[in-house]
């Protein structure tokens, strides 16, 4: 019998530790936090170009922006590291206990306090690079691109998740890592933001960067912020859409207002409030939207009652001069029905139309990430329970549950159970309840009269139209009747007890509120910026032109002067 000689196979060494000095440590850590935020930025950059066609300058353009940002931020400094030692050395007065976290967390490098090293510039880099800019930055190059793109967009799609923001730190995990020797600190604390930033303070975000870096900023794109807006009121109207649009870049050229630059501060109006002002007062202009009473008017075909007739007939007669391609019954109809769009669009996002979505956009999106780093197994079990799950039919739903009734039932409702085939319980029924109502009312046969209809539902109309300024704080003027002029009306807040009263008319609120809720601004905030373009055109009306009148006299006055000297010259010389 052969013997068969095994060959042992003999032990490994043991692979030599590497000590890690304290410069490794901090650049380590600097180095991975920058690469992952350029990384941010590089994918939403790339999200922009591919889902909303913006032009692929931007890819361009984010690359100088980004160094010089980070260059100037002095995260690369020689001493940047013992600086941020130091800091927290002084702002930190007590003493932190080490806890025992194994070798590697004792032979990491920490602060006098006992505070590890690594967790101080790795708050420090948030501060001085902070995740949030990397929106900013990709806004940034999109409006030095001259791209029509708006804060509310880019904070929109961060929040749906067409732009990575929530969810980048996983790609940037996979490509990293999740933590590396000498920076011990995971991708998803680093790179994981808490809270999207809001579309005022993106805005101000990106022009603190431009000042920053030295970045000159041109103003934004109007035509194409306009154009957009306008497609947005008026789907249908090319025609119209094309007259206003040509009013507004003549205001816009007229008034220059400074307002369409970016600005540090974040109390000021943003640009796009500007830019809707703007559309406003052109729709007014074209429209003659000043208070006339159409909406109440159109109401039915009523009319109002506290008209006088000849203010009346000298309003329609004013009414009536504008052509049809400028119907203002049909412009506040359409603004109604595009206000109601905008409610159900903004209320219901694509996320949000069922359960399942919702909770996918959550998991996938908000949440990522927390599936794997349950220590438990919580996130199992729910997605145990989930899978578990089945949605029910609507119809079947409803038509399982059975109806519930309050107390404040009316008399005239019958229960299911109640109802019957035969005829005369029921006639018996409304015989009764017909007469224990004939004192409050003439007959309970006698049908409505048309007129009493007709007011009735242009007084529901009128209700439901105050009750909604009223929830936005403004109070409804009833329309103009002793009209001594027909041009542009300007309103004005007064203070009563201390506060504003924000008073306006009824069309001109139906076309505030839809314009307010296209740019998703307050009404309150729009209709002030709205008086402030006014306020400026008025100013621009009688100053500009006066000063334009005093220069061509002063310059008349002296070339006639030259003219006489010349002469005067002449005739003496001729004297002599």
């Amino acid at each position: 019998m052969i013997k068969k000689h095994v060959r042992r196979k003999r032990p490994r060494k043991p692979e030599p530790v590497i000590k890690l000095r304290y410069e490794d440590y901090y650049m380590e850590t600097r180095d991975r936090y920058v690469k992952g935020l350029l990384m941010m930025i590089t994918y939403q950059c790339e999200a922009l170009v591919e889902k909303f066609k913006v032009t692929p300058l931007i890819i361009g353009l984010v690359g100088p922006i980004c160094l010089r940002f980070v260059s100037l931020s002095e995260v690369f400094d020689d001493d940047w590291a013992d600086k941020a030692i130091r800091d927290s050395e002084l702002l930190q007065s007590k003493v932190v206990k080490r806890r025992r976290k194994g070798v590697k967390a004792e032979e990491e490098p920490h602060n006098l306090h006992g505070k590890r090293a690594v967790t101080i510039w790795v708050s420090l880099l948030k501060k001085s690079l902070p995740l949030s800019s990397s929106l900013a930055i990709s806004f940034l190059a999109c409006h030095k691109a001259r791209s029509p793109v708006l804060p509310t967009d880019i904070a929109r799609w961060a929040r749906q998740g067409d732009v990575p923001y929530f969810s980048s730190f996983l790609k940037i995990r996979e490509l990293m890592g999740e933590r590396s020797p000498a920076c011990p600190v995971s991708a998803t604390v680093m790179f994981r933001p808490i809270q999207i930033v809001s579309a005022q303070r993106l805005e101000a975000q990106a022009a603190s960067i431009a000042d920053f870096i030295g970045l000159p900023l041109p103003p934004v794109n109007f035509y194409g912020i306009a154009s957009n807006y306008l497609r947005r009121l008026f789907p249908t109207k090319e025609k119209e859409k094309a007259a206003l649009l040509d009013r507004v870049c003549l205001l816009q050229n007229w008034s220059m207002p400074s307002g369409l630059y970016l600005s540090k501060n974040e109390l000021r109006f943003p640009t796009r409030v500007r830019v809707m002002s703007i559309i406003i007062v052109a729709i007014r202009m074209l429209y003659n939207v000043n208070g006339f009473g159409v909406w109440e008017r159109s109401l039915l075909g009523g009319l109002l009652d506290d008209a006088s007739s000849s203010s009346r007939s000298e309003v329609d007669a004013e009414l009536s001069k504008p052509t049809e391609e400028f119907d203002t019954v049909e412009l506040l109809k359409n603004l109604e029905t595009e206000y109601y769009k905008e409610v159900a669009a903004e209320t219901v996002n694509e996320y949000e139309k069922d359960l399942t979505s919702y909770l996918l956009h959550g998991r996938n999106e908000m949440f990522a990430g927390l599936v794997e780093a349950s220590a438990d197994d919580t996130y199992r079990t729910v997605d145990h329970l989930w899978n578990s799950y089945h949605p029910i039919d609507e119809e079947s739903e409803l038509s399982r549950i059975p109806s519930k009734r309050g107390r404040d039932w009316d008399e005239d409702d019958l229960l299911l159970n109640q109802l019957s085939l035969n005829d005369d319980k029921l006639r018996d029924r409304d015989n009764n309840f017909c007469s224990s109502r004939r004192s409050r009312k003439s007959d309970c046969d006698e049908p409505p009269s048309p007129d009493n209809h007709i007011n009735h539902d242009k007084e529901k109309a009128i209700i439901r139209l105050i009750t909604d300024m009223g929830d936005n704080l403004f109070s409804y003027i009833p329309p103009r009747v002793k009209v001594k002029r027909l041009d542009y009306l300007q309103y004005l807040r007064k203070k009563n007890d201390g506060a504003l009263i924000y008073a306006a008319h009824a069309d001109y609120y139906i076309l505030l509120r839809v314009c307010a809720i296209v740019a998703e601004i307050d009404p309150r905030n729009l209709h002030t910026s709205v008086l402030s373009f006014e306020r400026r055109l008025a100013w621009v009306e009688k100053y500009s032109i006066m000063h334009v009148v005093m220069m061509v006299f002063v310059s008349y006055r002296e070339s006639v002067m030259d003219i006489l000297r010349k002469l005067f010259t002449v005739t003496r010389t001729l004297s002599r």
